[in-house]
């Protein structure tokens, strides 16, 4: 038999990394399609606010004919907030701690999105 990986395996994957407080994938349409989450992060607000950021951040390439939105990094105080694309209908986010080294999660983001995209 096969074994097929589920998003749940590859969100797990992604919040061992060091600073990874919660990976998320998220419908366009804001509603969560999958979550893991070390804390006590409202991963429905998360949802609704990515949704709305990430349309907005497409509008804005799309005026400055820079092309569809591949990534975005928000730093806060005391964390991060990455999303990326994942095919046309969904967004992987990732709410980080200020620990989190942002090139190696970048790199792991693309290597996941990669996969999430074949089985969702």
């Amino acid at each position: 038999m096969i074994s097929r990986q589920r998003p749940k395996d590859l969100l797990i994957e992604l919040t061992r990394l060091s600073g990874v407080n919660a990976a998320t994938l998220i419908g366009v349409d804001g509603f969560i399609i999958e979550s893991i989450s070390n804390n006590d992060i409202d991963l429905d607000a998360l949802g609704a606010v990515v949704s709305t950021a990430f349309g907005s951040s497409q509008i804005m390439g799309s005026e400055m004919l820079l092309g569809g939105l591949q990534q975005t990094i928000f730093e806060y105080g005391t964390g991060k907030v990455l999303f990326a694309a994942c095919g046309s209908e969904a967004i992987l986010a990732l709410v980080t701690n200020n620990n989190a080294v942002i090139g190696n999660l970048r790199h792991y983001m693309m290597k996941i999105i990669g996969q999430l995209v074949r089985i969702i």
